[in-house]
């Protein structure tokens, strides 16, 4: 995931910084349209995704069964959920 921030900063410096002005910026905004769009893309971003709500399910259900100490299984539940508290 942290690959994918610095990916994403690294993208949008080039895109803000660059000296090459609007028309540039256009092209990269269209060139980046056509990818998201692209139906293959979409395809593998749905598996992705697929494969990422039953990674966690699973990592769901193994700490709600192999923890002992129900705070512990709380806290890890809640950070799984995105809670930060």
């Amino acid at each position: 995931m942290m690959k994918f921030w610095f990916a994403l900063g690294l993208g949008l410096g080039y895109v803000l910084g660059t000296r090459a002005g609007r028309q540039r910026y256009e092209q990269l905004a269209r060139s980046w349209r056509q990818v998201r769009d692209n139906p293959a893309v979409q395809e593998a971003a749905g598996l992705v995704q697929a494969r990422a709500e039953n990674a966690v399910g699973a990592v769901k259900s193994r700490i709600g069964s192999e923890t002992s100490d129900p705070r512990a299984s709380a806290s890890a539940m809640n950070r799984l959920n995105g809670s930060r508290h």
